[in-house]
């Protein structure tokens, strides 16, 4: 019977764990991780290292002065990193049908995440997503702390909407290549980015 109990917790996993697993790791050891996520194939690095961050930067040839978006796996890790975000930026997150990243006010200091300078613009804002898809939500719930996500491409050129588009040069740069939707051929399309004050205010960056 044990044995019958190890092999169901075995087949309920999904088949994409063990390569999700290798993505936190990379991660947890201050990495860059090339994956797919909710939106298009992404870079990504731990939110909390700044060397990985810095190397993120670097390789995406990105100024510093544009700070990177931050997954975040729960609603308490939003909450966490943006406090007072109001109730238009949650109400939009849950009735739209493409992800949304949400650009506010930032805690200050986080009271819970030692974020690398570089993750925050030069008026205090973060630019967060709350991912809902299983394979992504697990990477940051697997690292317990935001990462820090981009899409995969240099700076200035097109973004790749498959795996098949991302250039050789980053993919000879990063530490681990996830296997997750690699053989994907639809087109993926990036995130609606809205930007909110305090007041509920809001402006769309990008529609």
């Amino acid at each position: 019977m044990a044995q019958e109990s190890i092999m169901s917790r075995k087949t309920n996993r999904p088949e994409w764990q063990e390569d999700a697993l290798a993505a936190v790791n990379c991660l947890k050891r201050g990495g860059i991780l090339l994956h797919a996520t909710d939106t298009v194939w992404g870079l990504a690095a731990d939110a909390t290292q700044p060397k990985a961050v810095r190397r993120l930067f670097e390789l995406k040839k990105r100024q510093l002065t544009l700070p990177l978006l931050m997954l975040a796996s729960n609603e308490v890790m939003v909450e966490t990193l943006l406090p007072d975000l109001p109730d238009e930026a949650w109400e939009l997150m849950e009735i739209s049908d493409r992800p949304v990243t949400v650009i506010a006010p930032g805690a200050n200091p986080c009271s819970r995440y030692d974020l690398s300078p570089e993750m925050k613009s030069s008026d205090g804002q973060y630019a967060v997503r709350l991912t809902k898809d299983p394979y992504s939500a697990f990477i940051v719930k697997g690292l317990g702390r935001p990462v820090a996500s981009t899409s995969a491409n240099v700076a200035g050129t097109p973004t790749p909407s498959n795996y098949g588009q991302i250039d050789p040069i980053i993919l000879a740069e990063v530490d681990y290549v996830g296997q997750h939707q690699r053989n994907k051929k639809g087109m993926s399309q990036a995130s609606m980015m809205v930007q909110f004050d305090n007041a509920g205010r809001f402006q769309v960056i990008r529609g």
